[in-house]
């Protein structure tokens, strides 16, 4: 994925301790695996002590197979997101 979004602010984190997608399995309520969740955010997302920061845009690899409410994977889909938000305006 970074192959395709080459800024340097954008990062790929694998959170093997379930640091991160323990919060956000609650907070977009999924139901079956995290594998293949892709989250972007804006420049204005801050983790804060009430939660992890609602993404701007959500991409999910099993969207289609557990009738969950995000887009269906696409990668090119997710680059142009991406790119859209490291272009904002910061706050």
């Amino acid at each position: 994925m970074l192959e395709l979004v080459t800024d340097e602010r954008a990062i790929q984190y694998w959170d093997t301790e379930g640091a991160v997608i323990g919060p956000y399995t609650e907070r977009l309520e999924l139901t079956g695996p995290c594998a293949g969740v892709f989250l972007a955010f804006g420049p204005e997302a801050r983790w804060e002590e009430s939660g992890p920061p609602r993404p701007d845009h959500v991409e999910d690899a099993h969207a289609d197979q557990y009738d969950r409410p995000w887009p269906q994977f696409d990668v090119n889909r997710l680059a142009a997101k991406i790119r859209e938000l490291l272009n904002a305006d910061p706050p």
